[in-house]
């Protein structure tokens, strides 16, 4: 086989679910059966990562706390400048979150605050990796899957060896985080276009051609056909939804804007993926945090409307929720003109199924933070995941724990985070009236 013929062959593979870690001859047999169908679901998960370490504080600002003004005097955000927040004094938001601010007041986005856990790591890889696999602290701790490869588990328990027809996860990035990861294999697709992703995959040769390579290496040949052929028909899947929805709002012109646009017209479009995943990176801010921070949470602030204002002009925002998340925190006293890793922070979580408008998991404690200016964490992180996670797909708490360690987040202590108050088939209830303001 000539180099460039290789090459044409498998570039279609770049944007499909590549399993690793396990031998080849274990799954390469066909694949060309019946595909499994989707589950009887139509409910959908966007996760929006804060990559670098969001500064909590000049997000979600304690605006009277003396402590902050003191130690912030030159990032500190005034309350001259700052957004109300209706209901909760003790707390406003950055002036670039008009967004959040606008779907705060409607009831559709809450803010759950002092998100953390014990013993929390500062590092940015190993930080994102314990978030992204809802690991403990510890090493003996550390899982090798995603907690959204868990739940996906459950739903496709044959997944690679039986692929549904629609991706079960899409991350908008050139590569798939471990957020999907499900024994050595990604379950979600990485995808920066539909038509560009369709047009990537449909450009080699048919893949009924004779193969060219015999013997063991031919049997991986076939195996690697096969994943193109299954690349093929995401594809086609990917791109008739794409097709079937033009967003209805205009978005900004930024990264994480564009992002979620492919996402809602993706949604609006009828594709049955149930978790997608989007990224907005540069929140490191160790050095000039102003402008650039400003900008950021700008990007995120409307995003998030612009997203959500385009799910409910297709009639769809019933079925989405969003939530946000970091790897850490920042510490409370300013470096100058920036802030270092630090710990606990607060994160948002929106759509139509949320009972928005209020604030969750309390004021952040500046007076208890450690020597270092860490703050202490009041809701654990996994118990977030499970917050929304749980309601969201009527998950009971036996099949939770092949997911997420609730003994962290029993049922009565999770977040009230819903509209409603009883989650259906066996996920227990969640009553509204415990608002931990």
């Amino acid at each position: 086989m000539k180099r460039r013929s290789f090459l044409k062959r498998t570039v279609p593979l770049l944007a499909a679910p590549i399993v690793l870690g396990r031998g080849i001859d274990a799954i390469a047999r066909p694949l060309d059966a019946a595909l499994a169908s989707m589950p009887a679901t139509d409910r959908v998960l966007v996760l929006i990562q804060l990559e670098g370490g969001n500064d909590g504080l000049n997000t979600v600002v304690p605006i009277d706390d003396d402590l902050y003004h003191r130690a912030r005097p030159n990032l500190r955000i005034d309350r001259g400048v700052a957004l109300a927040l209706d209901g909760q004094p003790l707390l406003a938001l950055h002036p670039s979150l008009g967004g959040v601010q606008r779907l705060y007041k409607e009831g559709t986005l809450a803010i759950v605050e002092n998100i953390g856990y014990e013993r929390m790591n500062l590092s940015h890889f190993t930080g994102t990796e314990i978030w992204h696999t809802a690991s403990g602290p510890r090493r003996e701790e550390f899982l090798t899957t995603g907690w959204i490869g868990r739940y996906l588990e459950r739903e496709f328990p044959e997944y690679p060896d039986v692929l549904p027809a629609h991706p079960p996860a899409i991350e908008i990035s050139p590569a798939t985080s471990s957020v999907f990861t499900l024994r050595g294999s990604s379950v979600a697709m990485s995808l920066t276009d539909p038509e560009e992703f369709y047009a990537l995959v449909n450009g080699g040769p048919a893949i009924d051609e004779e193969p060219l390579i015999g013997g063991r290496a031919g049997r991986e040949w076939s195996y690697v056909e096969s994943i193109g052929e299954q690349s093929r028909t995401y594809a086609e899947a990917v791109r008739a939804a794409s097709a079937r929805a033009a967003n209805g709002v205009t978005y900004a012109d930024d990264a994480l804007a564009a992002s979620l646009a492919i996402v809602a017209r993706l949604i609006a479009g009828g594709l049955e993926t149930r978790l997608y995943k989007v990224t907005i990176r540069g929140f490191d801010t160790h050095t000039g945090q102003l402008a650039p921070h400003a900008a950021l949470l700008a990007s995120l602030g409307g995003a998030i409307e612009s997203f959500q204002r385009d799910l409910a002009a297709h009639g769809v925002d019933d079925r989405v929720v969003g939530m946000t998340y970091s790897e850490f925190g920042r510490r409370v006293r300013e470096n100058g003109s920036g802030t270092d890793h630090g710990t606990a922070a607060p994160h948002f979580v929106f759509g139509a199924p949320i009972a928005g408008g209020r604030t969750l998991g309390g004021v952040p404690r500046l007076d208890a933070a450690d020597e270092y200016g860490n703050l202490p964490h009041a809701v654990d992180f996994r118990c977030y995941f499970a917050s929304v996670l749980a309601p969201l797909f009527a998950i009971g708490d036996e099949a939770l724990r092949t997911i997420l360690p609730i003994g962290l987040c029993d049922v009565p202590s999770r977040l009230p985070l819903y509209r409603t108050s009883a989650v259906g088939g066996d996920g227990g209830s969640l009553p509204l009236e415990m608002d931990l303001r």
